[in-house]
């Protein structure tokens, strides 16, 4: 009996997923794959593509597929080349907020995630992906959501709710540590709407997480940058990593994770949740 086509893609996305202890990037990673219907020779940018790791996904799925990454930051498009090193992807400095070295309707398929809530512009970076889209393509947007939950970071949530300000920068700012803004679903609909782009889906993601969670990822994300974990360990939590041998402890902290986030797909609250997805055409 032949399994799937659906069914053979979830099980590598998960596979490829299970290293991965940021449930938000989890959940993420998997619905911006798994929205994209990938098809052999398609040609894929992702706008804003920081460390690689969804190109990482991209290029392990074990298809034939040209993948491009453009980020405006040097530092993280360095990252992302040690990250993906060995694989073919093409990987360029630039601005979405400028005119993108590719001639227009060039992709099949355009990544655009964590990217608006940083834009002075935003439907001016859609617009400019928008240009880049075959007509009929498909761009996934994702960006953090207004209404997350008390538990991802409580300090601005009080902040926010009682006292209508936010913590702007360093550890404590939590979610919105250099954003601009952060969006509800429907805001996030009227500057697609803006940009001439057509919603297909526009979804909430991950509402049940664990307290502090946001914190608990910028401490694992830290001590994982620094250098001074052993290299076992850093294997152990490292998200481009597969299979890595982990300490009960770390085993312990991933099944922990992986409980809570099962609750998500039993319930999510409709518009409230860690991010916004949004799948669009032309």
């Amino acid at each position: 009996m032949k399994i799937p086509k659906k069914l053979v893609m979830s099980n590598k996305l998960n596979k490829l997923l299970q290293n991965t202890g940021d449930m938000a990037l989890k959940k993420r990673a998997y619905n911006i794959i798994d929205s994209l219907n990938l098809q052999d020779k398609d040609k894929i940018l992702e706008i804003g593509c920081g460390d690689g790791f969804y190109l990482h996904i991209l290029s392990s799925l074990g298809m034939k597929l040209n993948l491009v990454g453009i980020d405006i930051d040097k530092n993280a498009l360095k990252s992302a080349k040690r990250n993906l090193s060995g694989r073919k992807v093409q990987l360029l400095h630039g601005d979405v907020l400028k005119k993108l070295p590719f001639q227009d309707s060039s992709f099949d398929k355009i990544i655009m995630s964590e990217v608006c809530e940083h834009l002075e512009d935003d439907v001016k970076g859609l617009k400019e992906a928008k240009r880049l889209l075959k007509k009929g393509g498909i761009i996934v947007v994702t960006v953090p959501n207004k209404n997350y939950p008390f538990f991802w970071d409580p300090v601005n949530w009080i902040l926010q709710h009682f006292f209508g300000t936010h913590i702007k920068e360093g550890f404590w700012a939590g979610i919105w540590n250099q954003h601009l803004r952060l969006y509800t679903p429907e805001e996030l609909a009227t500057v697609i709407e803006k940009s001439g782009l057509k919603i297909l889906k526009l979804q909430s993601l991950t509402y049940w997480c664990l307290p502090f969670n946001h914190n608990l990822m910028h401490l694992a994300a830290r001590g994982l940058h620094s250098g001074k974990l052993d290299k076992s360990l850093s294997k152990a939590i490292n998200k481009f990593e597969n299979n890595p041998k982990r300490p009960f402890y770390i085993n312990l902290a991933f099944k922990i994770v992986n409980l809570v986030d099962k609750l998500n797909d039993l319930y999510q609250p409709s518009g409230s949740g860690v991010g916004v997805l949004a799948v669009v055409t032309k």
